[in-house]
């Protein structure tokens, strides 16, 4: 069986889309999928596939499966590329997506930038105080998916790919976790390094932006908007209303199709 894929990406945060919408659901195990396509020397590449799939409450449902096959509850960077993509094809300018973490909405700002805002919903400390991994002091956040967030005065380049798996470790968190080290430039902006569970280190992640921001907007260190820098490019976070919305831009890379 053949599958036609769109690959998309969010300041370097790639994942392989296959719209089904209009189709049955294939009787694959996506989970393996998942495995084989995103291995960046042997696959196509990615940090995971998305599927986008028919929902009776909203434009469109996203189910994820991270790079090792895992499923996630939601991914801010696949979520502003779901959005744009159901835009185009519904010609709507304001989206709403169904995911594992509940019902999120995607509104158009620029169609030629492919700049999106995304509600990413209500963040909340899963934890009020911090606790301490591996010397590293962080927040546990909640914002559809669980991070460690943890402020540090400077950022070794590979600091993510060297310590992130150490604090997203079973032995410390059983579902895993994700992990931003964040080094703060001023009170609009920061810079942070990740770290996604089922995927490792990747240049950008939007759940983890928004989970920096918070962290440092409720610590007294930061005023939104806020301007956060990763690998893969910049977005900005705004905290309104209880609600962090992110903006950033979406580029489509390519698309083919795939034997499952």
């Amino acid at each position: 069986m053949k599958l036609d894929f769109f690959k998309m990406h969010a300041q370097g945060n790639d994942y392989i889309y296959f719209d089904l919408i209009d189709k049955p659901l294939p009787n694959i195990d996506f989970s393996n999928l998942a495995i084989k396509l995103s291995k960046r020397n042997f696959g196509i590449g990615s940090d995971g596939i998305v599927l986008i799939l028919n929902s009776n409450i909203c434009d469109g449902r996203m189910r994820m499966f991270n790079a090792d096959g895992s499923e996630a509850t939601m991914c801010g960077s696949a979520l502003r590329c779901v959005s744009f993509f159901l835009s185009q094809r519904t010609g709507k300018k304001d989206i709403t997506v169904e995911t594992l973490a509940g019902n999120k909405t995607g509104s158009i700002k620029n169609i030629k930038k492919r700049l999106v805002t995304t509600n990413l919903g209500i963040p909340e400390f899963i934890k009020d105080e911090k606790i301490v991994i591996n010397e590293h002091e962080g927040d546990l956040v909640s914002i559809g998916n669980p991070h460690f967030v943890t402020f540090m005065t400077s950022l070794s380049e590979n600091i993510a790919r060297y310590q992130g798996h150490i604090i997203d470790n079973p032995a410390y968190f059983p579902n895993g976790i994700n992990v931003e080290f964040v080094r703060v430039i001023n009170k609009n902006e920061i810079e942070i390094k990740v770290w996604e569970r089922g995927s490792g280190a990747t240049l950008a992640c939007g759940t983890g932006a928004g989970a920096a921001s918070f962290c440092g907007i409720k610590r007294g260190e930061l005023s939104s908007p806020i301007k956060v820098h990763m690998p893969g490019g910049s977005v900005i976070v705004e905290l309104k209303d209880d609600n962090i919305f992110l903006t950033g831009k979406v580029e489509h890379v390519f698309e083919g199709s795939v034997e499952v």
